[in-house]
């Protein structure tokens, strides 16, 4: 069986996008560009579709990670070692910025942020109870 957690999407990453869509469209349209505006709104899609597209699904001891289209990663939970909260700005499939890091090995990890942050985390913990929560998480049960 497999469980699908979406990534929230932060509010201020949202307006930030928008209006930086926003200032390039119109100064495009100021420009009389109509193949810029085009290809603006192709990229205004794809951005969207990425956005909103971002899911964290857990099947078996898997955990799939996909983002818009084309990515799509696998993470072995029992490979899983700790997880934590990040506050880092660095490129990840989360479209919040409330972020959790997941450690996979010592030189691998990887950041999301799924909505039901808590329930995806004891999600993970039923799978591989041996993974580490560090503070300030809460471990529910």
């Amino acid at each position: 069986m497999k469980t699908v957690y979406k990534s929230g999407i932060s509010r201020g990453l949202l307006i930030f996008i928008v209006l930086f869509l926003l200032s390039c469209f119109a100064l495009l349209l100021f420009l009389s560009a109509w193949v810029g505006i085009v290809l603006l709104v192709i990229f205004s899609l794809f951005i969207v579709d990425t956005l909103v597209n971002i899911r964290y699904i857990i099947e078996e001891k898997n955990l799939w990670v996909r983002c818009g289209i084309f990515a799509k990663s696998r993470y072995d939970i029992d490979h899983i070692v700790e997880i934590s909260k990040t506050d880092s700005w660095e490129s990840a499939p989360a479209a919040s910025l409330d972020r959790i890091r997941l450690r996979v090995s010592r030189f691998q990890s990887i950041i999301v942020s799924p909505r039901q942050q808590q329930a995806f985390i004891d999600h993970l913990l039923r799978i591989n109870p041996n993974i580490v929560v560090k503070p300030p998480l809460s471990v529910m049960g």
